[in-house]
């Protein structure tokens, strides 16, 4: 029974996910209200709650809220983005959700850091397999302008 539960759940969110059509998306975030609900009649319990968080539910719906892919013009109007953010703030769900933000800022700044870090690294550049045929001498035209300046 928790097995199909997870399969079911990992379906959802990757459907959710994935492309959808507004109208389509509206029915997954409505099945995933009424399982995670506490107040829908087909509420599923921890049992739904821990299929939701063992399949990496509040990341892929903040995904979800954040991301402007798919018909997300449509979904907003047709209600599914209300439902996501109301998924979202499930009491059972919120705490998780706080904690992913506060992941999802962590990750962006080490990967913000490790971006820079690479960046002024000036150790041997990749891809020298496919640098022939565009040679990269014409950079040095332009330091032509410094002569005049020696004074």
């Amino acid at each position: 029974r928790m097995a199909e539960m997870d399969a079911r759940m990992k379906q959802l969110l990757n459907d959710i996910e994935g492309r959808q059509s507004a109208e389509v998306r509206l029915v997954t975030a409505t099945t995933l209200m009424a399982l995670l609900d506490p107040a829908s009649a087909s509420y599923d319990g921890e049992a739904g709650v821990d299929a939701f968080l063992g399949a990496g539910g509040p990341s892929i719906l903040r995904y979800r809220l954040d991301s402007m892919d798919g018909d997300w013009m449509a979904e907003a109007h047709n209600g599914t983005t209300d439902l996501i953010d109301k998924l979202a703030r499930l009491p059972g769900l919120q705490k998780t959700f706080d904690k992913v933000s506060e992941i999802k800022e962590d990750h962006v700044m080490t990967a913000r850091i490790e971006l820079h870090a690479m960046a002024h690294s000036h150790g041997p550049s990749h891809g020298d397999c496919e640098s022939h045929g565009h040679s990269h001498d014409h950079a040095h035209e332009h330091g032509s302008a410094e002569e005049g300046s020696a004074g």
